[in-house]
């Protein structure tokens, strides 16, 4: 099936890669489950009204499905490998207690930024998994401090920029996570993806 009318009699080339490699990603999260989706929703608006989910945003949509874990903090620091930092470092130690500060809900919002879900593994961190397999939560030293933090969810990894104090961190983590940044590569150019 062409992705677009005529698309079949259409080489690729240069001048239209970043056309066809957008159709392509649209396609295969999208197109290719169109018709499944709709089923979906039609069911799902037959057992429960659908405006009445409209008021969620896909985080507080899959809390409310999921229901809410209690995250064992010391489960979650001794399973946590560093990159560029140690564990007795300052912005590490800033990161933590911030943590431990958080509700519930945020908690779970970094881990779902960070991991691509917002559930701990039933044996706890440890059994944390990747796209490869296990693989331990991360925090890497990247970025600049006037950055936000960045996360790769396939290694479970959060780029963690050395901030100067405390309340520099906490308000860039936290906007971070409160604000969805998705990115996928492509060639020499990216997509870039923002919901708020």
């Amino acid at each position: 099936m062409p992705l677009k009318p005529g698309g079949a009699d259409v080489p690729v080339t240069e001048s239209n890669k970043e056309e066809y490699a957008e159709l392509v990603v649209s396609h295969r999260i999208a197109g290719r489950i169109s018709e499944q989706f709709r089923a979906f929703m039609e069911g799902l608006g037959d057992a429960l009204p659908l405006d009445l989910l409209r008021v969620f945003d896909e985080h507080e949509l899959e809390l409310l499905i999921g229901g809410m874990t209690e995250i064992d903090m010391d489960d979650w620091t001794r399973f946590t490998d560093y990159r560029g930092y140690e564990k007795t470092d300052r912005v590490i130690e800033w990161f933590w207690a911030c943590l431990r500060s958080w509700p519930t809900e945020r908690k779970a919002r970094l881990l779902q930024f960070t991991t691509g879900t917002s559930r701990v593994p039933v044996n706890g961190f440890k059994d944390l998994q990747g796209s490869d397999g296990p693989r331990r939560f991360t925090i890497e030293k990247s970025g600049d401090p006037s950055g936000l933090p960045r996360s790769h969810t396939c290694f479970n990894r959060l780029d963690l920029p050395p901030y100067e104090d405390y309340e520099s961190l906490e308000r860039k983590l936290r906007f971070a996570i409160e604000c969805v940044l998705f990115s996928l590569s492509r060639g020499n150019g990216r997509f870039l993806l923002i919901w708020f």
